[in-house]
């Protein structure tokens, strides 16, 4: 944890940009994190990550097209005190397993909300394991909850309706990256 500041500094591992940005964007401005999207190629995320540093690093389940393992190794290796949590699908034993023998200190599920994700990247410590980190009866409240301004629902519907970036900024008659 960086010390000096106080903020704990997250690296979030995947390849999807449009779930994990907005992720990242979240839990620096509401939870005090020093979140990062680290995407594109698994050499490149791998690379990103190590330069990084980051006290916690959250990887996709779905990252590392077919090594994960390898992924995750190289990570270890390269940030052996860097707490490393698995984001899987589901938390069946068999997830649970292969998150440990791949190298990972905990996981966490899809389905687990963004302050429980919050919660478990605040309070992560090297060394406690291959838990199942989400527990749906237990989820804590961390800071504020979730505000949108009535801009962002409205670009939140368009993009659930499965409206493109793109053409939410053309609609909207703002930049592109502003939609994103």
């Amino acid at each position: 944890m960086d010390v000096a500041r106080g903020r704990i500094r997250a690296a979030l591992i995947g390849e999807q940009p449009m779930f994990f940005q907005p992720l990242a964007h979240w839990l620096s401005k509401e939870c005090g994190i020093d979140a990062s999207f680290l995407g594109g190629r698994e050499s490149c995320a791998v690379a990103q990550c190590l330069a990084l540093a980051p006290d916690v690093a959250v990887v996709d389940q779905q990252s590392g097209n077919g090594s994960l393992d390898a992924m995750i190794a190289r990570l270890r290796d390269g940030l052996p005190s860097t707490t490393i949590l698995l984001l899987a699908d589901t938390s069946v034993p068999e997830t649970t397993t292969a998150a440990a023998n791949a190298g990972c200190d905990g996981l966490i599920t899809k389905d687990a909300s963004a302050e429980t994700l919050a919660a478990i990247l605040l309070s992560a410590r090297k060394g406690a394991g291959c838990l199942s980190l989400h527990d749906p009866e237990n989820e804590p409240s961390v800071g504020r909850p979730l505000r949108l301004t009535a801009r962002e629902r409205e670009v939140l519907h368009l993009l659930a309706g499965g409206t493109s970036t793109a053409a939410i900024g053309q609609r909207l008659r703002i930049a592109r990256n502003t939609a994103r």
